[in-house]
């Protein structure tokens, strides 16, 4: 699982960088998109491949933080190796996220709003965080733009370099991955772009973040919006430093926490008409 992952993150960084050429994060965006989409020799292809790829990614590295906590591996191993694995399962959401807001549509526009506020909740943090993630104006999509395509590969690489005893990957499943990856890019519909202009109230933002956006009209932003996400992270993040007296308890915990997340995002898909276009 840990291959394939590895795997579905080259073949999404080797994508980025072919459209990264053609992909300009200032002016009008959504037009820069629209062009590289619909004007571009095979640029339809590599956005779909490197959509595809970036949440392959995801749901691998997922599925290889899951085995290894079925294992009870974080009973065996250092603490500091632990915490790199969940780290990276971590930075996976923020890439696929900071690659949702970049379309520089009506969607991506409005996550980049939700994660620039969400970030001012956060006591005495806030203001000087959510500097560091968007600048409103005309730069709004710039720092998404270098911690997407720069600095959260580069942290990636070298949490890899660190978690892994050979940081590139080897075997023939790697080539499988990439074969049925772009077997699904020849056709497979991405989400429709929303122009900037139109307006809806019908937007939704990437998948794994429905169960929040649902949260987030009900409750406060902090509690649900920051605090709420970041719960069955840490309390993943933590269990190798937990005493084995208490483990067993801590495990359940970290379960209960996950099938409420996974609860409520079955809510927003399934019971509310017109959340998802």
């Amino acid at each position: 699982m840990a291959e394939l992952a590895w795997w579905a993150f080259l073949f999404a960084l080797i994508t980025g960088v072919i459209l990264s050429f053609n992909y300009r994060p200032w002016g009008d965006v959504f037009k820069s998109v629209s062009k590289l989409t619909g004007w571009l020799p095979y640029g339809a292809f590599f956005r779909r491949l490197h959509y595809l790829s970036g949440q392959a990614f995801l749901i691998l590295t997922f599925a290889h933080t899951l085995e290894h906590f079925l294992r009870e591996t974080y009973r065996h191993i250092k603490p500091q190796e632990w915490t790199k694995l969940v780290l990276l399962f971590f930075l996976s959401f923020p890439l696929v996220f900071t690659g949702f807001i970049l379309k520089g549509d009506k969607g991506g526009i409005i996550a980049g709003r939700v994660m620039y506020n969400l970030a001012q909740e956060i006591p005495c943090l806030g203001s000087g965080l959510a500097a560091l993630l968007l600048r409103p104006g005309e730069d709004f999509f710039l720092l998404p733009y270098l911690h997407h395509s720069v600095i959260l590969p580069l942290v990636v690489i070298f949490l890899l370099g660190r978690h892994r005893k050979r940081l590139l990957p080897k075997g023939g499943l790697g080539w499988t991955l990439m074969a049925f990856l772009a077997f699904l890019a020849t056709f497979y519909p991405l989400p429709p772009d929303v122009p900037p202009h139109v307006e809806t109230t019908q937007i939704a933002g990437p998948w794994f973040f429905h169960g929040i956006q649902l949260l987030l009209r009900y409750g406060h932003p902090f509690w649900v919006g920051v605090l709420w996400p970041l719960v069955p992270i840490g309390l993943l993040a933590i269990l190798s430093f937990i005493p084995s007296s208490l483990l067993k308890w801590a495990k359940w915990i970290v379960i209960i926490t996950w099938l409420l997340h996974v609860t409520f995002l079955l809510i927003a898909w399934c019971l509310i008409p017109g959340f998802i276009k």
